[in-house]
Formats: structure tokens, C-alpha cells, sequence
């Protein structure tokens, strides 16, 4: 069977930005640039708007190719291009080569959100449960109902959600806000989105749950109406450029999420003009912010 091997490499005391250029040029398979530092440290995102710096104390450089090939000449081409000294610290990682579909599916199972919501991949047979499923498909929409941010949504809507609400999921991803709000008896829905892959991923999602839910890109969104409930779950300093244009739309009720603790008072200031917004929910240093008009 066909094996691959990942060749990660460390630079401390330099910046990588550079080096990942340069190493690009390599024949390799990938070139990935990874956190090393601990979960709760890690700057999980990037905001092109403020590109986060990619130093070699705190990232390492991960270089994908075939087994077969060797890894010394491998090291060799790389301080010849870099102009090193000596061989950087390196490990490396070998593994077969299997089914990606198969093996991607398996890392997806039933998520339990609560007592009377839980979520599944299409491929998962359905179990007895007493409650609401969410068939969820990953692709390449964020929110598979893993990540805090998505579940601190997913709980807010089980309880505040009111029967026949009109309800817009703005950057909806995988639009598993928008489903849940018309499981939960919201009546006119829609979620928006920039990617268009991710939309493609929203409406098979609204499909697989039974419903015909409208999801289309922001530019869509001229001259709407307001809507009873607007939820958001981006980066902050998305949410934060946001502002106006969550103004414009929210009728009633705001919800904002994919916010960190230390992320709280910049978010609720550049709301401050027209809506009070308060911490309602936290899961895992992730914060929930709610607001009426």
C-alpha cells in the first residue's frame, strides 16, 4: 500500500513567513504551518484583515511527501535554499494511505448539545431519542455543531426561539443555526454567506432536514427587511466591522457568538451605539452576547 510521511520542522527565534515562501518551492506534496502551543493559547483563526504573525516559537512547518523518498536529501535541499548551517530539528511521521472518505466520515459522530438536542452525519443510523436531530453533512461550511461557539447558539435557540419569529443566520456556514431556528418554530428564515461552497453545503444540509430554506450570498441582502431574530457566529473582529450592517437588519433580537472572554468589552463597544449587549451563555472561554431592541 502507497505510504506518505509528514516532515515537521522547527525554527525557533525566527519568523516563518519567509522560510514557508521559500519552502514552497520544494517538491513536496503540502506545506503547512501549524500552532505547536496549547489549545487555549492557540490563535485558531486568521483574520485577513489583521494577519496573525507566524513565528517559529509558537508554529512549526509540517512538509508532506512520499515515504519512498529520502528524507536526508530532503534536508539537504532545504539548507541549501535557506542557506543553513545546520539541519534544523525535525521529526518525522509516516502513515499509509487509506480511504479519506471513510476515514473523514469516521471522525464525525452524534454530537449531544443537550438533553433534547443532538446532531448527526447523514452516513450515522438514527437511534431512539427524545428530542430534536439535526442532520448535519461536513463540508466546507463552518459549523458541524462541534465547536463551543456553534453549541452556545444551538442552546440559545432551544429555549428563546418563538413560534412563527423571522429569523436570519448572517454568516450561516453549513446553515445549522437557520435549521435549528425552524426546528425550533421560527417561521420566515434565511442565512447568507461570502463562500459560495458553503452555501452549496447550507442547502444540502436544509435538504437532508426536510426544509427549504433560502441561503444566498450577503450582496443578496440589498434592501431586506429586518428580521425578528439575527444570530452571528464569526470572528470578533469580523462581528466588530459588522456593527452597521447587523443594524440594519435586526428587528428584535441579536445574538452574537465566536467571541473569547478577553474579546467581550471591544465587541459590546462598537455595538453600544444602538443595542445593549450582554454575556448570556460561555462555553470553553467562549462567549455568548445577546441583545433586544
Amino acid at each position: 500500500m502507497k505510504a506518505w510521511k509528514n516532515i515537521t520542522l522547527n525554527f525557533p527565534g525566527l519568523k516563518l513567513e519567509g522560510i514557508v515562501e521559500q519552502l514552497s518551492y520544494l517538491d513536496v506534496l503540502s506545506v503547512t504551518v501549524k500552532d505547536k502551543r496549547a489549545l487555549e493559547k492557540s490563535d485558531w483563526f486568521d483574520d485577513p484583515h489583521n494577519p496573525l504573525p507566524l513565528h517559529g516559537d509558537t508554529h512549526v512547518i509540517i512538509l508532506l511527501m512520499e515515504a519512498s523518498r529520502s528524507t536526508n536529501q530532503l534536508l539537504e535541499e532545504i539548507c541549501l535554499i535557506l542557506d543553513l548551517d545546520q539541519t534544523p530539528a525535525y521529526s518525522e511521521n509516516v502513515f499509509e494511505d487509506r480511504n479519506w472518505v471513510t476515514h473523514t466520515q469516521a471522525q464525525f459522530k452524534e454530537i449531544q448539545v443537550s438533553k433534547t438536542l443532538r446532531i448527526l452525519p447523514p452516513w450515522e443510523s438514527k437511534t431512539e431519542f427524545v428530542g430534536k436531530t439535526l442532520i448535519i453533512e461536513p463540508g466546507s461550511g463552518f459549523g458541524t455543531g462541534s465547536h463551543p461557539t456553534t453549541q452556545l447558539c444551538l442552546r440559545w435557540l432551544e429555549t428563546h426561539i418563538r413560534p412563527g419569529e423571522s429569523f436570519l443566520d448572517f454568516g450561516s456556514g453549513s446553515g445549522i443555526l437557520s435549521i435549528a431556528a425552524k426546528e425550533f418554530g421560527a417561521g420566515d428564515g434565511a442565512g447568507v454567506e461570502i463562500d459560495p461552497q458553503a452555501i452549496k453545503n447550507s442547502n444540502r444540509n436544509s435538504e437532508l432536514n426536510g426544509w427549504d430554506i433560502p441561503f444566498s450570498d450577503f450582496n443578496s441582502l440589498t434592501d431586506k427587511e429586518p428580521y425578528d431574530t439575527v444570530a452571528a457566529n464569526i470572528l470578533s473582529t469580523v462581528l466588530i466591522r459588522l456593527s452597521p450592517t447587523l443594524k440594519s437588519l435586526t428587528g428584535h433580537r441579536l445574538i452574537l457568538s465566536g467571541i473569547l472572554e478577553k474579546q467581550v468589552h471591544d465587541v459590546i463597544k462598537a455595538y453600544t451605539t444602538w443595542i445593549q449587549l450582554t454575556p448570556v451563555d460561555e462555553n470553553n472561554g467562549w462567549v455568548l452576547l445577546s441583545g433586544e431592541l
